[in-house]
Order: C-alpha cells, then structure tokens, then sequence
C-alpha cells in the first residue's frame, strides 16, 4: 500500500479570470500561487513522512506548483503525467462565459447523480475521466518509496473531485483549496482509501 498525497496547483491566471482551462489555456501561476507553492513546499519539508517522488499534470500551473515543492524539498519532478491533465471540457477550453460554466455544471452534475457517460462537448466523459485517474494513482503506487515515506502528486481539484467518488465509494469532497492537500493510500488496481 502506497500513502499517496494529492496536492492542488496553487493559484492561477485561470482560477482569477474563471476561465476554463485543459489544454487550449494554460495558465502560469499567479505571484500568490508561487508563494503558496513556496508554502507547501515549506510544509512538506517539515513533515516527518519524507517525499519519495513527485509526480505532477503537464499544465504550467501544476508543472509550476511541483517545481518550487521539488525545490524546497532538494528533490527533482519524478514524472509529468498526462492522465494528471484537468477535466477535459473539450469545446468550453478557454472560455470563461456563463454559458460554457453552465454547461461544466450540467455535466458534473450528471456524474454525480450517476451518469457517467455524460460527456463535455467535445471533451471526456465521466468514465474516461475516472480511467485516466485510475491509472494516475497506479502510476503513483509504482512509485512508492518504502515505510515513512509518500508520493506526492500535484494537479487539479476538478478532476480529483469529479473521480474521487466513484474511485473510493464514497461522497464527492469538496473541493481543495490551492496547494490543499488530500491523502489516500493506494494498492495498484483496488479502491483508494482516503487516509485521516
């Protein structure tokens, strides 16, 4: 069993415009989400549980998040994984209206009342979502460093928040705040469990 921490970006340009953002806008963080960066960073070091690897999605905000984190704790990024990558809103990337916002709620909406193959215009449905996050989490067990230790990933709250229920049987979270942190033990193929 692997302890797995999921860490959220800090902030970016995207959570200050509300603009929607897959792969079409990637935006850096802002100066308060390279200080939050820098805190987390802080924290983890601090943390008698070591950091065995640092795992992060390919968006610039994530990227950037686990670098100044990589930085604090005197270690390199691991691994930049794809499956890491936010929801794939297909269609609605880069738009910030509140029509593209209203369509983004219809569908997260759907999922949780268990419709997974509601599907972004354009974008991902709920199932392929919880298949990528799946194997993000494999991919971070495969990286465990031992006793004491954990993987740390770095990405997105929609994504956790939008797969985490079907993955754990559990109750949607809420979301996390910028470089919040959730944890999870995780063995290759089986349900997560979310670790107090």
């Amino acid at each position: 069993m692997t302890s797995v921490r999921w860490a959220r970006h800090g902030q970016s340009e995207a959570n200050v415009s509300l603009t929607l953002s897959h792969r079409v806008y990637d935006a850096d963080l802002t100066e308060l989400g390279r200080a939050q960066a820098a805190e987390l960073g802080d924290r983890l070091a601090a943390d008698p549980i070591g950091v065995a690897a640092i795992l992060c999605s390919p968006m610039r905000r994530a990227r950037g998040t686990a670098e100044i984190v990589a930085d604090r704790l005197g270690l390199a990024v691991t691994a930049v994984l794809e499956d890491l990558r936010e929801l794939d809103v297909g269609s609605l990337d880069g738009r910030r209206d509140d029509e593209a916002w209203d369509i983004y709620h219809q569908v997260l909406a759907a999922w949780s009342s268990g419709d997974p193959t509601a599907c972004f215009p354009g974008g991902e449905d709920g199932d392929q979502l919880v298949a990528r996050i799946r194997r993000a989490f494999d991919d971070a067990a495969a990286h465990d460093g031992g006793a004491g230790t954990c993987v740390l990933v770095v990405a997105h709250g929609g994504n956790l928040r939008a797969a985490l229920s079907r993955l754990t049987d559990g109750p949607p979270p809420e979301d996390l705040p910028n470089c919040g942190l959730a944890m999870f033990e995780v063995t290759a193929g089986q349900r997560l469990t979310v670790a107090q």
